[in-house]
């Protein structure tokens, strides 16, 4: 079965808000469903929001600010680390990567990780930045699983 995606989960992988994303969705630039009154949009229509040309230069300068502001903050606190990984995937694998990291960053304890997804053709990018603790978790845990 296809994963849909809800609003929420959209604007963690994306870095627009979910106003934006609403927006989208009324003008049609994005394709999705309501379903019991919560907007859901499937991977298929997510991957096609990915490559809208009207739509990816805004998520591209999301997804570049997390590792700008990352390389910017000079005055850390705490441990961090920013990390890149860019996959080869077809489409079934690219699902499964953004279910995986889209669960673990919005329904579990993990909570300092900023997470972005983005896919282009057969190539993934999966951008996380957080606490150096949390984000080798979850690293650790992809690579296990």
């Amino acid at each position: 079965m296809e994963k849909n995606y809800t609003i929420n989960e959209v604007a963690v992988m994306t870095g627009l808000s979910t106003r934006t994303i609403r927006n989208y969705l009324k003008s049609g630039f994005v394709n999705g469903e309501k379903i019991n009154g919560i907007w859901t949009v499937s991977a298929n229509d997510f991957c096609d929001m990915l490559g809208n040309p009207a739509i990816k230069p805004s998520i591209k300068a999301k997804h570049n600010s997390v590792v700008y502001d990352f390389l910017a903050d000079e005055r850390k606190k705490t441990n961090k680390i920013c990390a890149v990984i860019d996959l080869y995937a077809d489409d079934a694998e690219a699902e499964e990567i953004s279910g995986f990291f889209c669960s673990a960053v919005n329904n579990e304890v993990i909570n300092d990780i900023i997470f972005k997804f983005e896919k282009n053709g057969r190539y993934v990018r999966v951008i996380l930045s957080g606490s150096e603790e949390n984000v080798i978790e979850l690293l650790n845990r992809y690579y296990n699983e």
